[in-house]
C-alpha cells in the first residue's frame, strides 16, 4: 500500500496544472538584478538573479506582478503561451522631475534711521533698568558695597521651596569659624577674598539657594566646588563695580 501515496505525490502537480514560468527582466539599458516577481494568485514570490533571470511557479490565469526600485511596476496575466518559451519583461525606469520653482521678488527694506534710534534707546533703557550698576557714575573709593549687595539679591535670589533647608549667611559664618579646611585663612589665601568682603561673599553664596545638607552631611568636596564657582562670580562682580 505504500507506493500509492507516492504515486499521488507525483501526479498531483499535473492534475493541479502548476508549471514554471521562466524568463528575464530588463529595462532600456540592461537586465535588472533583484527584481521582485510575485504570483498574487498563488502567493509565490521570487527574485531575479545577477543576470536578471527568474523562474516562478504559476498556472494559467494567475496574476504575476513584477516590481523593482526605480522602475514602474508591471502586471502580467499568465496564459498557456507563457509556459512554452522564456518571457522577456521590460520595466520602465522612473525619472524624478523637479517641480518648477517660483522665484518671488524680494522687496528690500529701506533703512530707517529714526526707527533704529528708537529701538536702540529702548534697548539701552531696558539695560539700565536690569543692570544699573554699569551706568552708575563712578565715585571715589574702591567699592560700592550697597550697590553690590542689592545686585547680589537681584541676580541670585530665587523663590525658595519650603521642603528644602538652604544655607544661610549665618551658617557660613559659623562654618568658617571652626572648620579645619573652610576657615578665614582659606578665604584670604585660596579664594583671595579680603576680610572686609567676606561677609558679602557669604551673602552671595546664601543667595544661590545651596542645600544645607552639604554642610550637615560633611560633603566637603561638593562644598569646595560650589565655593570656587561662587567666588568666580563674586570676583567678576567686584571687578565690574570697582570705582
Amino acid at each position: 500500500m505504500k507506493p500509492f501515496p507516492f504515486f499521488l505525490f507525483i501526479i498531483i502537480p499535473f492534475l493541479s496544472g502548476a508549471q514554471s514560468v521562466k524568463g528575464f527582466v530588463y529595462d532600456a539599458e540592461a537586465t535588472i538584478k533583484g527584481a521582485k516577481l510575485l504570483n498574487t494568485t498563488q502567493k509565490f514570490v521570487t527574485f531575479t538573479n545577477d543576470k536578471g533571470y527568474f523562474e516562478i511557479e504559476a498556472k494559467v490565469n494567475d496574476t504575476l506582478t513584477i516590481s523593482s526600485y526605480f522602475h514602474a511596476t508591471q502586471t502580467l496575466i499568465i496564459t498557456e503561451n507563457h509556459f512554452n518559451e522564456d518571457l522577456v519583461i521590460e520595466l520602465k525606469k522612473i525619472t524624478n522631475t523637479l517641480d518648477e520653482v517660483e522665484i518671488t521678488k524680494v522687496n528690500e527694506k529701506v533703512f530707517d534711521s529714526i526707527v533704529l534710534s528708537v529701538k536702540t534707546n529702548n534697548q539701552i533703557a531696558n539695560d539700565i533698568k536690569n543692570r544699573p550698576y554699569l551706568y552708575s557714575p563712578q565715585a571715589s573709593g574702591n567699592m560700592d558695597f550697597i550697590a553690590i549687595g542689592k545686585l547680589i539679591g537681584k541676580l541670585f535670589k530665587k523663590e525658595k521651596a519650603e521642603a528644602i533647608d538652604y544655607i544661610k549667611t549665618e551658617d557660613l559664618v559659623t562654618l568658617f569659624k571652626d572648620h579645619k579646611l573652610f576657615n578665614k585663612s582659606f578665604l584670604v589665601s585660596e579664594l583671595k577674598i579680603p576680610k572686609d568682603l567676606q561677609h558679602l561673599f557669604f551673602e552671595l553664596c546664601s543667595a544661590k539657594n545651596i542645600d544645607k545638607k552639604i554642610i550637615t552631611e560633611n560633603r566637603d568636596m561638593e562644598l569646595l566646588d560650589l565655593l570656587i564657582v561662587s567666588n568666580e562670580e563674586f570676583q567678576k562682580l567686584l571687578l565690574e563695580h570697582k570705582k
